[in-house]
């Protein structure tokens, strides 16, 4: 027997690798699949992360806005079900090498037969120029944290400005990107202030309060329905918030931000939702990649030139067989996708036909506040507290462990009766 056979027969008589990039929806759910599904010794899992924890990302914005705790929308990777069935890496990705078939990261270089990759995005702000601005985004549990703590903060330098023209700009919050984070933020944010923190700080004239949601394109979340559109916007501006569509924060300041580079808004709280990049470490690899740095993939979620790796959620370029168009970054479509890579490797490790990711879009779900919502399902749509709960019910279904699911459920159900939290915690 050669050399090189018996390399080769080493390299199939050992267990495959694979290595599952990003705690996110995609990473954690193609996880979840997997260890239900390998058997013992079929396949070495590992999981690299740089948060030892899965974020609910969808619910940050009601952490944000004090109705969740931020405990609760984050369940630690050690608590994920079947933890002798994977090994976790808790450090942050710094290249990928497809050609090597290897990934160093801040613990080491590993090296794989499978990979997935599950990174997700970053915000992309490189149309805003920031001449000292204070900008938040809304990615992290970090992040909800430092935007509450803005605004209590804000109403706490308003609370005793006597200038009525500082005040307004103290209380003044401009969210730029009307997609489903800036809409779901902007609703909650409304709700936050005027049935919560006004009562805590009577000496505020509510007049002052301007609450601006600025979006690029004709409409809010472009790829809602017309009518679900329409309706959300008409609800948003009957509560006091004006939409300015076909605009866009061009720059931004200490004390004031710059529309379509001409009207100056006075304000202390820019929150940007408006534009996405791939992760860093996808955009670097030498896969083939869209405009914004996500990597194409075929019908199986399979990189074109590198059939062992497999990209999911924001970090893929799939695109709608109907429209040619890729598929929008939403949270159940990183999850379908998860699903669907886990087990297409699954079938190729045992030598199975793999199954194609079909993608379709039945239902659109929006929270507008606490007591209204949008829920369409196909030619059914539904308004109003009934679209709320749906919402709800929803997105407490994909949590992925019971007891954060009861927490939530708890904190919402203690944000109604007792209102939203008003804790300025550093």
């Amino acid at each position: 027997m050669s050399v090189e056979t018996g390399a080769v027969r080493a390299r199939v008589a050992r267990t495959p690798k694979l290595l599952i990039l990003g705690t996110g929806f995609g990473g954690v759910y193609a996880l979840r699949r997997l260890v239900g599904l390998v058997r013992d010794g079929e396949l070495e899992i590992t999981l690299i992360g740089e948060e030892n924890l899965f974020v609910f990302s969808p619910l940050l914005h009601e952490v944000a806005t004090g109705a969740l705790e931020p405990r609760h929308v984050a369940t630690p990777v050690r608590r994920l079900p079947r933890p002798d069935k994977f090994s976790f890496v808790h450090a942050p990705v710094e290249h990928v090498d497809l050609k090597k078939r290897q990934v160093l990261t801040g613990k080491g270089t590993f090296d794989y037969d499978y990979l997935i990759l599950a990174l997700g995005s970053t915000r992309d702000m490189s149309s805003l120029k920031n001449e000292g601005g204070k900008v938040f985004t809304l990615k992290t549990i970090t992040d909800a944290r430092q935007i509450k703590n803005q605004i209590i903060e804000v109403f706490e330098q308003a609370a005793f400005e006597k200038d009525p023209v500082k005040q307004r700009e103290l209380l003044t919050f401009v969210i730029s990107g009307g997609g489903y984070i800036g809409v779901q933020l902007i609703a909650a944010l409304q709700d936050f202030i005027y049935r919560d923190l006004l009562k805590g700080y009577p000496m505020i004239d509510r007049e002052n309060v301007r609450l601006v949601l600025v979006e690029i394109t004709p409409k809010i979340i472009p790829t809602l329905h017309t009518k679900l559109g329409a309706y959300a916007m008409k609800h948003l501006r009957e509560t006091g918030i004006e939409i300015r569509l076909k605009s866009e924060v061009t720059v931004a300041y200490p004390d004031h931000v710059v529309i379509n580079h001409a009207e100056i808004v006075p304000c202390r709280t820019l929150i940007w939702a408006a534009g996405l990049l791939s992760n860093t470490r996808v955009a670097e690899t030498v896969a083939r990649k869209d405009p914004i740095g996500r990597v194409h993939v075929n019908r199986y979620l399979q990189l074109l030139d590198f059939p062992e790796v497999y990209a999911v959620g924001d970090c893929a370029h799939f695109a709608d067989p109907k429209t040619g168009r890729p598929i929008p970054p939403k949270a159940h479509t990183g999850v379908r996708q998860a699903k669907r890579a886990a087990c297409n490797i699954l079938a190729d490790v045992r030598g199975e036909k793999k199954r194609p990711y079909n993608y379709s879009n039945p239902f659109e779900v929006i929270p507008l506040g606490p007591s209204r919502g949008i829920f369409s399902f196909h030619s059914l749509r539904l308004y109003g507290l009934l679209g709320r709960f749906l919402w709800m019910a929803g997105y407490a279904t994909l949590v992925p462990n019971f007891y954060n699911r009861v927490r939530i459920t708890s904190d919402w159900i203690l944000s109604v009766i007792f209102g939203r939290d008003m804790t300025l915690l550093k």
